[in-house]
C-alpha cells in the first residue's frame, strides 16, 4: 500500500512538471501552416472606439515551419520576408468562487526581416484563440492594441 501510494505522488508530480511544455507543443502543433488575414482592428490608446484596417492586411499570409522558421507574403508590397516565431506560456493565479486558481495564458512572438527597409518587424501579443482553423492574436504597439483574426488556408 505505501508503494503504490508513493507511486501516485511520483507520477502526479511528474504529469504536472511536463504539462506547460506538453501545452505549448500542442498550439505550436495547430499554428503550424499558412493564415491568412480575415479581420484586423487597431484601437489607440484613451480612444473609444477601434479602427477596421483589414484593407491593409488583404490577401497577406503568414506561414509558420516546425523549425520556428515563419514566412510573411505582403501582397501590396508584392514581397516576402522571412522570420521566426515563439509560442511560450504563462501561468495566471487567481481564484474564483468555485474554488479553480489558476489558468494558462499563451504568447505568440512573430520577427520579420524587413529587406525593404533595412529592419525587422514584430508582433509580439497573446493569443485569444487558436483553432484548427481560427487564429486570434492580441498585440500591442506603443500608441495602442492590434486584434488579428487569422484563418487557416
Amino acid at each position: 500500500m505505501k508503494k503504490s501510494f508513493t507511486y501516485v505522488i511520483v507520477c502526479c508530480l511528474l504529469a504536472t512538471a511536463c504539462s506547460k511544455e506538453f501545452r505549448i507543443r500542442r498550439k505550436e502543433d495547430k499554428l503550424l501552416g499558412r493564415w491568412q488575414f480575415e479581420k484586423v482592428y487597431y484601437k489607440r490608446d484613451n480612444a473609444l472606439f477601434r479602427s477596421n484596417i483589414t484593407d491593409e492586411y488583404a490577401g497577406d499570409v503568414i506561414e509558420f515551419f516546425p523549425n520556428y522558421g515563419a514566412l510573411y507574403d505582403d501582397v501590396s508590397l508584392r514581397a516576402t520576408f522571412e522570420g521566426d516565431w515563439q509560442i511560450y506560456a504563462d501561468k495566471d493565479v487567481y481564484y474564483t468562487d468555485d474554488g479553480s486558481d489558476s489558468d494558462w495564458e499563451f504568447f505568440l512572438d512573430m520577427c520579420f526581416d524587413d529587406f525593404i527597409a533595412g529592419e525587422s518587424f514584430c508582433y509580439l501579443g497573446s493569443i485569444c484563440r487558436l483553432s484548427l482553423n481560427h487564429l486570434n492574436i492580441e498585440a500591442q504597439d506603443r500608441r495602442g492594441k492590434f486584434t488579428f483574426k487569422l484563418r487557416r488556408l
